[in-house]
């Protein structure tokens, strides 16, 4: 629930990021009555948030690490043509972040997390379908549901673990046959899809872009207000406030709200505070809005290791994970070597040529769990960053907690998991 400040008078704000977590929390705290300035150089959703699969899956407590994750990882990281790859270069600066990702994969852990990831998930899309009310895009949040499909017996025993931690929280999920699965989406070979894991309280966005905007725009009608701006810098003040140094110098605010995705971690030690953040960079491939007919909605397929999923410029063949930090160049031969398991999916995409290729950087912890809530140091600074493969899925219950925590009032998810304070 969002309120209008009663106590106290609004605060002056600075969000930096105006991805979908940033402009998804400026909204919730221009509700709440406050002065919101989002400082980001590009528009609002324009960077990581325009590029994902569309969906608020509500089912996801599963986290990236798992036992099954850490038997692969060697494969995973080392063969050249596998879709998750660590580039040499970055191989000294990761470790670290590897060496936690090993240890959140063991059991003990995996279970911890999946209890701390469910809470988040299972409210994601009841939180955008408030926050979409107050701005009029209500429409622009449907629920096609999240399909993963298996062409036999073995791969779904594989999924073991995702659904043991399923009916732990009571995820509510179906297992489909093959013409249940062909049914829902009747444009896939039948051959990859004997079995069928659904989960039909899944919320999907077909233009992730078009909701940040809108969600920045509700805020902006409430006197929000966005600087074009790079951040260089952030230092509290002893007699208190934070100031930003931006392009165009320095301004103090009461608070400050650190959603920066990727490019959260240098702010943070600024800031004072610890935190263990790499990039897992994400690609995607469009090929034509004419396309969007073929898919009701996004579609997992793991032994081919993609997503297929029906967005504004068209279906889009999704998939990567590489660790290679903020400056490497990207590196599209591997999303281009899924063309034929994509055409090979999806038989009508065998004649259509691709639009667009695109990628960007999941802001990923090692522990699969965003950093939402205050700074160890004081609470005029909040962190709202590390949403990983969760970034859309997260942004609106991310922003309710942060709104909670500007106001000083109880949130109704727990904060412990998710503080800074863990690293």
């Amino acid at each position: 629930m969002l309120e209008r400040v009663k106590d106290g008078g609004p605060l002056s704000i600075a969000i930096v990021g105006a991805g979908i977590v940033g402009c998804a929390t400026a909204l919730a705290l221009a509700i709440e009555g406050h002065k919101v300035t989002v400082f980001d150089p590009d528009a609002p959703g324009a960077g990581t948030s325009s590029g994902n699969a569309g969906g608020i899956v509500t089912g996801s407590v599963t986290p990236t690490s798992t036992p099954d994750v850490l038997r692969a990882l060697p494969s995973y990281i080392f063969d050249s043509k596998s879709p998750a790859v660590l580039r040499p270069r970055h191989a000294l600066r990761v470790l670290p972040w590897l060496a936690r990702f090993i240890r959140a994969g063991m059991p003990a852990e995996v279970d911890r997390i999946a209890a701390a990831l469910y809470p988040i998930v299972s409210q994601a899309l009841i939180a955008h379908q408030t926050l979409a009310a107050h701005c009029g895009a209500q429409t622009m949040i449907t629920q096609e549901g999240w399909l993963k499909i298996y062409g036999s017996q073995q791969e779904f025993d594989a999924t073991a673990l995702d659904r043991r931690l399923m009916d732990r929280f009571g995820v509510n999920y179906t297992v489909l046959d093959r013409k249940a699965v062909t049914d829902l989406e009747p444009n896939l070979d039948p051959a990859l899809c004997q079995i069928g894991i659904y989960q039909p309280k899944s919320g999907f966005v077909r233009n992730p872009k078009a909701l940040a905007a809108a969600y920045f725009e509700g805020a902006a009608k409430l006197g929000a207000t966005h600087l074009h701006q790079q951040v260089k810098g952030v230092t509290r003040r002893s007699e208190g406030g934070i100031i930003v140094h931006a392009q165009s110098g320095a301004q103090t605010f009461d608070r400050l709200i650190v959603a920066a995705g990727a490019w959260s971690a240098n702010l943070v030690r600024q800031l004072g505070d610890k935190v263990s953040l790499d990039t897992e960079r994400g690609y995607h491939i469009a090929f034509g809005s004419d396309t969007n007919q073929l898919m009701r909605g996004p579609v997992v397929v793991p032994a081919l290791s993609l997503v297929l999923s029906p967005m504004h410029d068209g279906i889009r063949l999704v998939s990567g994970d590489e660790l290679a930090g903020l400056n490497a160049s990207p590196n599209y031969s591997r999303i281009r070597a899924l063309m034929p398991a994509a055409r090979r999916a999806l038989p009508a995409l065998s004649d259509i040529k691709p639009a667009t290729e695109w990628m960007g950087f999941r802001p990923s912890t090692p522990d699969s769990l965003p950093v939402i809530g205050p700074s160890t140091k004081g609470n005029d600074v909040i962190y709202a960053f590390g949403h990983g493969h969760l970034g859309l899925t997260l942004a609106a219950i991310t922003a309710q907690m942060v709104a909670a925590c500007v106001a000083g009032r109880p949130s109704d998810i727990a904060p412990v998991p998710y503080l800074v304070s863990r690293f």
